[in-house]
């Protein structure tokens, strides 16, 4: 479970928030720079984090659109935005306890954060190929329309998203004990995929992956306690290491070829046809249980990475004061 501290606002400053200082000229569309901290202010059009400063937020209202310039931080809890939120390079946005109506969109950032949150639009992860440290997005208790990832890391833990989920060239993108409403697709993953104790209504596509996929079960990442149900086709293919495939209701079909070692497959419900590298499996091979290599420690290194970033954010913050009071 991710335990979650409030942002460090409690300063007496805050207290003293008035409005915020506009950018622009009273013809143009209004923008607001944000560097220090603010509390319940509504901001009435757009909201800017200039170019390497931290802006902390609680309370706080924007009626436009969000843009989280270079490596800028912007953190916001029990807030509101009517529009949508851009991050970009080595920027990192994090929102708790707040809704959103837009996109959260990012392009090589530091990354996203987002906990118990409503996004009415998608989280689109965009990073750098073969990048030290890719952009990650970080998904806990929250819903949102959809989740697109590019070239990033995703970790999508008790949430719901009402639409698909499409990873690509993602370092891996796990799913853990949330529900995807629509399809689910995985492609060219560095470590592969893990999905456990989850749900997913659409078809689900797990293709030329790396490392591992897990479905469900005891395997090479995880020790997935709990059934995962999928409403449509599951397919696992061209996995250049280990798949597992194992405690799962399918009410498709499960098929796969291409994956370099045989799927170790056991205690699945399969309502519909089981074809290909799944179809020939020997009584031996279901019983066969992986040995754990590795924890769920993306969980642990993703919480460290945010809580680095934003205690870093929170003091230079508060270091910079209210907000162009």
């Amino acid at each position: 479970m991710k335990a979650r501290a409030g942002l460090a606002l409690m300063t007496s400053s805050l207290a003293a928030v008035g409005t915020l200082a506009l950018a622009t000229p009273a013809h143009a569309s209004l923008t607001t720079h944000c560097v220090g901290t603010a509390g319940a202010v509504t901001v009435p059009g757009d909201l800017y984090v200039p170019a390497g400063e931290a802006c902390a937020l609680e309370g706080t209202t924007v009626t436009g659109n969000v843009v989280v310039a270079e490596g800028a931080d912007l953190l916001i809890e029990d807030g509101t935005f009517d529009g949508s939120v851009t991050v970009e390079g080595n920027g990192f946005f994090e929102a708790v306890g707040t809704s959103i109506s837009g996109d959260v969109s990012t392009t090589d950032a530091y990354g996203v954060d987002l906990t118990s949150s409503q996004l009415g639009g998608s989280v689109v992860l965009t990073g750098e190929a073969n990048a030290k440290y890719p952009t990650y997005g970080f998904v806990f208790d929250s819903t949102v329309a959809g989740i697109d990832s590019t070239a990033a890391e995703l970790l999508v833990e008790s949430s719901s998203i009402e639409g698909s989920v499409t990873s690509e060239a993602s370092l891996y993108a796990d799913l853990v004990d949330s529900v995807v409403n629509g399809d689910l697709s995985v492609t060219g993953a560095e470590l592969g995929s893990v999905f456990c104790a989850g749900e997913v209504y659409g078809d689900a596509v797990f293709d030329g992956n790396a490392d591992v996929v897990q479905l469900g079960g005891t395997g090479p990442v995880l020790n997935c306690e709990g059934t995962s149900f999928w409403g449509g086709n599951v397919t696992v293919s061209g996995t250049t290491g280990d798949v597992v495939v194992a405690e799962n209701i399918i009410r498709g079909d499960l098929a796969g070829e291409g994956n370099d070692t045989t799927p170790v497959v056991s205690n699945n419900r399969v309502r519909g046809t089981v074809s290909g590298q799944f179809a020939a499996q020997d009584p031996a091979v279901e019983r066969k249980v992986m040995p754990l290599r590795v924890s769920l420690d993306r969980t642990a290194e993703l919480e460290n990475r945010s809580e680095e970033r934003r205690t870093e954010a929170e003091e230079a913050a508060i270091a910079a004061g209210p907000a162009n009071l």
